[in-house]
């Protein structure tokens, strides 16, 4: 065992960089200091000129400590006692044992440091996580994260995502915790220097130069340090951010809300209780589409969430038919969907890069034959009523609402630099439950003639005709949707990404 141990520390020093200490420069009554984890693969002296801008800006006599680890992972079982030690070398250096202590950090190293604010939440008096988030743990918490925190992180950061920053604002916008979103910023504007190889990959391409990403970041960080010192809940520099940040999100809370997002408010599947909820309107709007019904007909849709591969199965019904009545305009046909919200393998991790959105939508509709019959009483040819990419128009109509709902400049950018979005026909029909169901929503990338990278998202489709003869499926048709906050986040994000 202590061979072991002589073997890790060996390890230790020979890959792991310098503890870094930078000293105020200004004199002043109050010491703090501003403890901060670097990121994957990036060693401390590349947060030097950013801390040295903050030191710059801020009014106090700031200490600025920067930790290294080993083989510049900064992962807290690398080094547990790394409060402790950079501490111990502060003290030594000269700073008062009085003085008051922030944490914080970047990318992976954010995430370190929520653990460790926890651990030392009695010496902590603040937080400040750059490209990084508050992990969902701490969201269905039923206790208040313990440590204040001020959360920064870019437009056009695809590793801490944009969208699952959106996320963490809809939790943690008033005081203790704030979240704010820095425009053109993206995720290695916060440190200096070459990136590492997994940002070259994943990264989106800033639109402002690491000069004024650091004032940005600076003046931020300088502002939230003097309200804690200062005791109080706001400044008017904070109000003015959160409001800019919230007319940011507006069209992902709007898109996630049509989604039903789960992250939110976890679905129901069959409990019932205030804390969940029942289904998706997006559902029940593509159950609309699907209708090929105008407007005078009345449709009252009520969607449920299901996971549709768990028994007992749930199957969209039709409560009633209209064609008896002679104007079927004041007759209301009503119409029951069930949807399962598919999220990324790797959402559960929650590490900021995956797509925040549901990667599908499984939704089990009512075919448009039978609607159309529940209306006019006639037989309708299912060739000519569902045989038919209807599950692609529904999925036109989400990306034609991502389209209306971004904002201008994420709009102008993606019709810029994009790749760009298409919808395709469905594929199938896939007419047997188990290969529908696994069966997922296809993003096919290509080029077209001119070189130029778009995605075609095709929808697998299960439908049967009225008549079929196994009538509990008869007169249904399944669709792959496409989440309106999905074709969101592929134009702000995606279609940017390298």
């Amino acid at each position: 065992m202590l061979k072991l141990f002589f073997i890790f520390k060996l390890f230790y020093l020979i890959s792991c960089s310098s503890d870094i200490i930078l000293e105020p420069i200004k004199s002043g009554a109050i010491p703090v200091s501003f403890i901060f984890l670097p990121g994957a693969e990036l060693p401390p002296e590349r947060y030097v000129p950013l801390l040295k801008k903050v030191q710059l800006v801020s009014s106090y006599s700031l200490w600025i400590a920067i930790p290294s680890f080993p083989d510049n992972f900064p992962i807290v079982q690398l080094r547990p006692k790394v409060i402790d030690e950079i501490l111990e070398k502060l003290y030594k250096s000269g700073m008062s044992m009085n003085a008051t202590i922030f944490l914080g950090g970047h990318s992976l190293g954010g995430i370190a440091s929520q653990a460790l604010a926890i651990k030392y939440k009695n010496k902590i008096f603040g937080q400040i996580l750059t490209g990084a988030f508050l992990e969902r743990k701490y969201e269905l918490a039923n206790t208040i994260y313990p440590v204040s925190t001020l959360i920064l992180s870019g437009e056009l950061d695809s590793l801490a995502r944009v969208t699952r920053i959106i996320e963490s604002f809809h939790f943690y916008s008033t005081y203790p915790h704030f979240t704010l979103i820095i425009p053109g910023m993206n995720h290695m504007n916060t440190a200096s220097g070459n990136p590492s190889s997994h940002i070259i990959k994943n990264d989106i391409k800033s639109e402002i130069n690491e000069t004024i990403a650091h004032q940005q970041l600076s003046i931020r960080i300088s502002d939230y340090i003097n309200m804690r010192l200062n005791n109080q809940t706001m400044t008017p520099m904070l109000e003015d951010n959160l409001k800019q940040t919230r007319l940011f999100s507006q069209p992902y809370f709007d898109a996630l809300d049509l989604e039903g997002f789960y992250h939110f408010i976890p679905p129901c599947y069959n409990q019932t209780n205030d804390n969940c909820q029942i289904g998706s309107k997006w559902s029940a709007y593509g159950q609309k589409i699907m209708s090929g019904l105008n407007d005078s007909i009345h449709l009252n849709i009520s969607d449920k969430f299901h996971i549709v591969y768990k028994l007992p199965e749930q199957f969209p019904h039709l409560d009633n038919n209209c064609s008896s009545i002679e104007n079927s305009s004041n007759c209301t046909l009503n119409i029951h969907t069930v949807t399962q919200n598919v999220y990324d393998l790797t959402d559960e991790f929650d590490t900021g890069e995956t797509h925040t959105s549901a990667e599908e939508m499984r939704v089990k509709m009512i075919s448009r034959q039978v609607l159309l019959k529940a209306v006019d009483g006639k037989e309708h040819d299912f060739n000519q009523t569902d045989n038919q990419s209807l599950c692609g128009l529904i999925n036109q109509h989400a990306l034609d609402w991502a389209l209306e709902h971004a904002g201008n400049k994420t709009k102008e950018r993606y019709e810029k630099i994009g790749k760009k979005m298409i919808i395709g026909d469905d594929i199938g029909p896939l007419n047997a439950g188990p290969l529908w169901i696994w069966t997922p929503l296809q993003y096919d990338l290509g080029k077209d003639s001119q070189g130029k990278s778009f995605v075609t998202v095709r929808s697998p489709t299960l439908r049967f005709p009225s008549n079929y003869s196994i009538s509990a499926v008869a007169g249904f048709h399944y669709c792959k949707l496409l989440s309106p906050g999905r074709a969101l986040e592929w134009i702000s994000i995606d279609s940017l990404k390298p």
